[in-house]
């Protein structure tokens, strides 16, 4: 980061980025972008619901639907507006956040599934004590930390002294922060192709399950990354959740900056599988794990413990649906 740039925040969001107020502006045309986008799709389901033809089951569906769309896009606003600012018109190139489309199910599965304890996140948390033991983290780093349920989870339980969380998406920094900080929040989760006409939606209500975690301990930056704007030997334990494989274009840059980050002894640990984007990487970096451990050794890391398998992700209670993943998890030290 640039000595001498003040740098906003949004809440206690740190924005660490070039050209912030910039960025932040960019935020606020995409919560314009979303309502806009909610709203013309209310008006569409006005229309098919108008037709003569419907029958009453399906004229109520659509009808449901185009309610709880409003419910949600309100929910957003009122959950990000305040610290965003008003919304804007966007312009030209700007697109839908995907933490408010795309990665919204995150966080319902992180805080409202099952009262906040999916089974999917006991497996994640599982397994990252799997492969790191009963040491302690220390000061954790969790970069692309989304919903942030593994940050939490692992502060909670691996005796983290600090965790900071850092993602590039406000709009789920923003909803996990008001979660964590034990603020009440509720969301509501919708689904065009669920397998019933009704519901078609729910609303939930999102909290912390073994309570809440002050600013004093728990930090929230927006920055990059695949740069992350700290000083050298600063953490103890970084963390990368379903990163790796989506976010870097050149992921053994990456590892150089995970190495320099932790002290001396400090521990890499990451967790999620390796689906590479085809739009973003030539496949000679699709790297696979033998791969990922021969770059991590390159660049001064020892390799541990790992461990694969194969593990349902995102299942809605609502739809029934979810995904099928085969998740890596392994912890490399710093020599």
């Amino acid at each position: 980061m640039a000595c001498g740039q003040t740098y906003p925040r949004l809440s206690s969001l740190l924005v660490l980025l070039p050209e912030a107020s910039r960025q932040v502006e960019v935020w606020r045309q995409q919560l314009g972008l979303v309502l806009h986008h909610a709203s013309e799709t209310i008006r569409a389901l006005a229309i098919q619901a108008s037709a003569p033809d419907l029958s009453a089951t399906t004229r109520g569906r659509l009808q449901a639907l185009a309610r709880s769309i409003a419910e949600q896009a309100d929910d957003v606003a009122q959950i990000v507006g305040p610290s965003l600012g008003d919304p804007r018109l966007p312009e030209d190139g700007v697109g839908l956040p995907r933490g408010a489309t795309d990665y919204m199910s995150c966080l319902f599965r992180d805080w409202a599934w099952s009262e906040g304890r999916d089974q999917e996140n006991e497996r994640s948390l599982a397994a990252i004590r799997g492969v790191a033991g009963d040491r302690d983290l220390g000061r954790i780093l969790v970069l692309g930390a989304g919903g942030c349920r593994l940050a939490y989870d692992l502060h909670r339980h691996g005796e983290g002294k600090e965790t900071v969380v850092v993602d590039l998406d406000p709009f789920l920094l923003l909803v996990a922060e008001a979660i964590i900080r034990g603020a009440p929040v509720a969301l509501t989760e919708t689904s065009g192709n669920a397998p019933e006409p009704d519901p078609v939606s729910r609303r939930w209500a999102l909290s912390p399950p073994a309570g809440p975690l002050g600013a004093d301990v728990f930090h929230f930056v927006l920055a990059d990354g695949t740069a992350p704007p700290f000083d050298d030997q600063t953490f103890d334990t970084v963390v990368t959740p379903w990163f790796i494989d989506q976010v870097p274009t050149d992921l053994e840059e990456l590892l150089g900056h995970l190495h320099r980050l932790l002290a001396p002894g400090g521990r890499w640990i990451n967790h999620g599988p390796l689906i590479y984007r085809p739009d973003a990487l030539p496949i000679a970096r699709w790297y696979t794990r033998q791969e990922i451990f021969d770059l991590a050794s390159r660049v001064g890391f020892k390799m541990g413990s790992w461990q694969s398998a194969s593990q349902a992700h995102l299942v809605s209670p609502l739809t029934g649906r979810g995904l099928i993943e085969n998740v890596l998890t392994f912890e490399a030290a710093r020599a």
